[in-house]
């Protein structure tokens, strides 16, 4: 098995996940990236992350991939270790944007001690779209699994079974003592127009996830794909299967009719960059300008008719 690189938004599970990969692994096969104060942070990260001379990312993927560990984790943003492991090797989970940022709050508040005002956290830059920061903006569709803490048994149950490993939950972190805020609805609706990214990106999240689950559920490949659209002009995205390097089929239907095909075989750069199949090779395109009139879209991945995008006319 690859190693798998677990991105650890904070608040979202993530200890209670660790735990079950160090139950399973052992703590020798694990490595964490928690920042150079943090005392999770693990003696080979140190050395090469935290050192005094210089920041050495391809040596230490080296000496994790040399020392055969099994699991990278820690608070940091996909892009310090995903060109290095590969999109097929990560996960993470995220959680409804205004209950992660109260929780975090509520955790900071009660171990750090932290005097800043709930208001004056919420409101910082470093506090807003932690999770689009961390995860949503790079091409979290190309990663093995994104799920939420709210159906974080069901994540589990999808991870076990895509990865062929028995994780079993282990339940840590949890809040011990009965602190709380009394959230009103003009403060809920001022944090969420301060997390819009994060909240596009969770709702997102949430339907992909979907998606992922029918496919293992039907015991059907799962089509990994994004889609970007303008109606009467162009739909462009990428698609790929999951250890494959077989372009995939992709059709086009209008009205219900299947009207067009091509292979998933552009060049996508920033696919390439994550390491996805076929070297990112994986794009494709439908040029629209003579279905203006259509009422409905979709694009298909052919070989198990998975539906990758669906657009209706209002």
């Amino acid at each position: 098995m690859k190693p798998i690189l677990f991105i650890h938004i904070p608040k979202t599970a993530g200890t209670s996940l660790n735990a079950s990969a160090e139950a399973y692994f052992g703590k020798d096969a694990i490595e964490k990236d928690y920042g150079a104060e943090a005392p999770h942070t693990t003696a080979l990260v140190r050395q090469h992350i935290y050192g005094p001379d210089t920041v050495d990312q391809f040596g230490f993927t080296e000496s994790f991939l040399i020392d055969r560990k099994a699991w990278l984790t820690g608070h940091f943003s996909a892009d310090r270790y995903l060109q290095f492991l590969g999109c097929e090797n990560v996960i993470s989970f995220v959680r409804e944007p205004v209950e992660r940022v109260i929780s975090e709050y509520l955790y900071l508040k009660r171990t750090q001690r932290m005097e800043r005002s709930f208001e004056e956290f919420y409101r910082h830059p470093h506090e807003t779209n932690k999770q689009y920061s961390f995860v949503g903006r790079f091409p979290w569709q190309a990663f093995h699994f994104i799920g939420t803490q709210e159906r974080y048994a069901d994540g589990l149950a999808h991870l076990s079974e895509t990865l062929a490993i028995p994780i079993e939950i282990q339940t840590k972190n949890i809040r011990k003592d009965q602190s709380h805020l009394e959230i009103d609805d003009a403060t809920r609706q001022d944090i969420a127009a301060w997390n819009e990214r994060d909240i596009a990106f969770y709702t997102a999240v949430c339907a992909y996830m979907e998606k992922q689950f029918v496919a293992r559920e039907t015991g059907q490949a799962f089509c990994f794909h994004d889609v970007g659209f303008v109606p009467g002009q162009h739909a462009i995205g990428w698609a790929f299967y999951e250890g494959s390097n077989a372009a995939v089929n992709i059709d086009l239907y209008v009205d219900d009719k299947c009207v067009s095909s091509v292979l998933a075989s552009e060049h996508v750069p920033e696919l390439h960059w994550v390491n996805a199949p076929r070297k990112g090779c994986v794009g494709f395109r439908f040029v629209l300008d003579d279905y203006t009139a259509a009422s409905k879209i979709e694009i298909k991945a052919q070989q198990t008719n998975q539906t990758l995008f669906s657009w209706m006319q209002d």
